[in-house]
């Protein structure tokens, strides 16, 4: 399945086994999961999350700092 992935405007699309994490389709790309969160029609997705179809997934920057 063809998974796409906004990271920041710029669209990533990876070919991922059905039942794949989120956590994994994250790896595949380079991306580290700590540094974003993924949302899928508006909702967040935990990493856990098991993608069955190919889908566009978007994601939201985390930023922290002291």
């Amino acid at each position: 399945m063809r998974i796409s992935i906004d990271v920041e405007g710029t669209v990533h699309e990876v070919d991922m086994e059905p039942g794949s994490s989120i956590q994994q389709i994250l790896d595949s790309v380079g991306i580290l999961p700590s540094t974003v969160l993924v949302t899928y029609d508006g909702r967040i997705l935990p990493s856990t999350t098991k993608i069955n179809e190919s889908i566009m997934l978007e994601t939201i920057i985390v930023s922290s700092g002291g």
